[in-house]
């Protein structure tokens, strides 16, 4: 992937923060910063599913819910009919 070259503003204390830690880890700056957004789009994407998933999961306990009153009601109409 070719990379291209952008400008951002951090503060002072931040970009203190990120050179020690590339320092520490024997990487370029560059390289620590690709490797932190790309954990945070992860996370975020993570986050988006979790409540997709959550949205569906509440979804679906709603419609069982409503089934079970269904065939509850069903059931006690059927055996009405059975007497």
């Amino acid at each position: 992937m070719k990379a291209e070259h952008i400008n951002i503003t951090i503060p002072p204390e931040l970009r203190e923060a990120v050179d020690r830690q590339a320092k520490q880890e024997r990487t370029k700056r560059s390289s620590l910063i690709q490797r932190a957004v790309r954990v945070y789009l992860g996370l975020s994407r993570q986050k988006a599913l979790r409540a997709f998933l959550q949205e569906g999961y509440e979804a679906l306990g709603a419609e069982s819910k409503r089934l079970e009153r269904e065939f509850s009601r069903l059931d006690a109409e059927s055996l009405r009919h059975a007497d």
